[in-house]
């Protein structure tokens, strides 16, 4: 009896443990953690693995994150602070780039749900323009028609981040209207109201080609 019943809190302690290994895989230790949202602005599936590098440099043996994100499309989860080597893999499983990043919170014990975004194409720009100059009367569609096959002086680049590595876009864009990748443009907006919008433009592309780029981008949002 006794042995049968050591073999049941053994399989019961067994199950206890592969369930808390499942748990922590898909929500961290249940500390404070960074909103992360994957992106992929390329054209085929890709992988991303967060593999945490411990204090002796060795590296956590079950991954952090360990996700597929198909092209256009995109994933947030919810990353515990620390060191990381960051893998991106192709469709095939072959690696296409690796890079370590530390992740830190701006309060060490508060969450943060403000976005750090990664792009997985990592061959892209991420550029923030201030759209409000594009609303010609507060309407965006005709002024962009217009605008289309010309070069456009009034495009205000905000900022521009490498899609190589992780970036967080500043609190003083996010106070404000935020109109991400796969977002469409408000046709009108309110007086007073600013606007940025995210566009992933080529790295291998010319700096003198830049505005025209981003043209073609927002009039694929703006112009039907």
């Amino acid at each position: 009896m006794k042995k049968f019943f050591k073999i049941g809190c053994g399989a019961i302690i067994g199950l206890f443990a592969i369930a808390y290994a499942i748990y922590y895989y898909n929500y961290g230790s249940g500390g404070p953690t960074q909103a992360v949202k994957f992106m992929n602005t390329g054209t085929e599936l890709r992988s991303v693995t967060f593999e945490q590098i411990m204090p002796d440099g060795k590296l956590e043996k079950i991954y952090t994150i360990d996700s597929k994100i198909k092209p256009d499309e995109s994933l947030i989860r919810q990353v515990p602070p620390g060191n990381y080597k960051i893998s991106v893999w192709d469709t095939n499983d072959s690696l296409v780039k690796t890079s370590e990043y530390k992740l830190k919170l701006p309060k060490a014990d508060e969450s943060n749900y403000k976005l750090l975004r990664f792009d997985l194409a990592v061959d892209k720009l991420l550029v923030l323009v201030n759209m409000n100059s594009l609303y010609g009367g507060n309407a965006i569609a005709d002024h962009m028609s217009k605008a289309m096959g010309t070069k456009s002086d009034g495009i205000k680049i905000a900022r521009v981040y490498d899609g190589e590595f992780p970036f967080l876009i500043e609190e003083m864009y996010t106070i404000r209207t935020i109109i991400d990748l796969e977002e469409d443009f408000p046709d009108r907006i309110k007086y007073g109201n600013v606007v940025y919008g995210l566009f992933a433009i080529p790295k291998a592309l010319p700096k003198d080609q830049l505005q025209n780029a981003l043209i073609k981008e927002i009039a694929k949002k703006t112009v039907k």
